[in-house]
């Protein structure tokens, strides 16, 4: 039975999204609207597996993470577990773990960690190192506004962002979704360059992204370290690569948003955004549609 311990509570609400179920769902209704009316032309014609999305404040990121959502609902996906894979800010934990909380609580309500998945993935466990961190549970409200009740989530922190560790997490998670039935939706979060002009930083944000484009993992780690672009949560956007190439191949990458947080209040020192869709050509076993 649950008890309160066991229950990670918003440590971000207030802070990064607003305090209150009213004020979010008052926010997201507004630019949800907006969101629908970037998406108006796009289809998505396979199965969406996954996507890279920001994890800064609300009112500085969402514009550019809920095209990303817009096109999940149109595709009339509903996942039964999301997977948050997320960098480490705090330094707390292992070099990678899965979360030990039985749900996590936002200002919109508990939603359910899945235990069976967690156990299935074989990756240690770890609720420290959920210590105070704010990338996966940025994502949440995200998730509770556009998703059916009855989804659970589990939240993977990659501390040690490395290739090999991207790869031992999107085999885990395939290994665990094959062993359990789960219908897996995989994000990545993450913020791109941080603290640099736009014009210093968007070609260094360029390099990166070619080389995800390419489907070009090792070069997603190389270009990092060479140019030194400060892309918090690299780890886990070639883990979100790597379990696209094991599912599909011939999977897709789309460009659906990009901006940075000087368009929400001026700065000449700004942190970056990219929103970015990844799908399959391929139908999935037993779908239908």
């Amino acid at each position: 039975m649950d008890t309160e311990s066991q229950i990670r509570q918003a440590a971000v609400a207030g802070m990064f999204y607003p305090a209150t179920a009213g004020e979010i769902r008052s926010k997201l209704d507004s630019w949800s609207q907006k969101a629908k009316e970037r998406t108006a032309g796009l289809r998505v014609s396979g199965k969406i597996l996954g996507g890279v999305l920001p994890h800064a404040g609300m009112d500085y990121c969402a514009h550019h993470a809920l095209p990303f959502f817009e096109l999940l609902r149109q595709a009339g996906q509903q996942p039964d577990t999301v997977v948050i894979v997320h960098p480490n800010h705090s330094g707390y934990g292992p070099p990678v773990s899965v979360d030990g909380h039985c749900a996590w609580e936002t200002p919109l309500g508990r939603v359910a960690v899945d235990p069976e998945l967690a156990e299935a993935t074989s990756l240690p466990v770890s609720s420290r190192a959920q210590l105070r961190e704010h990338s996966s549970e940025v994502i949440v409200p995200y998730l509770q506004y556009y998703l059916n009740e009855g989804f659970r989530i589990l939240s993977v922190n990659i501390l040690q962002q490395r290739e090999e560790i991207a790869r031992e997490v999107a085999e885990r998670i395939i290994s665990g979704a094959n062993q359990t039935g789960r219908r897996v939706l995989f994000l990545a979060s993450s913020d791109f360059s941080h603290f640099l002009s736009p014009e210093e930083s968007t070609p260094l944000d360029d390099k990166v992204l070619e080389k995800i484009l390419e489907k070009d993992v090792s070069g997603v780690e190389d270009m990092v370290h060479q140019h030194r672009v400060s892309v918090c949560g690299y780890g886990p956007v070639m883990a979100l690569m790597e379990f696209a190439a094991l599912t599909d191949p011939g999977y897709h990458v789309d460009l659906l948003s990009r901006g940075h947080s000087g368009e929400v209040i001026p700065s000449g020192k700004v942190v970056n955004y990219i929103s970015l869709l990844f799908s399959s050509i391929h139908k999935q076993t037993g779908e239908t549609s």
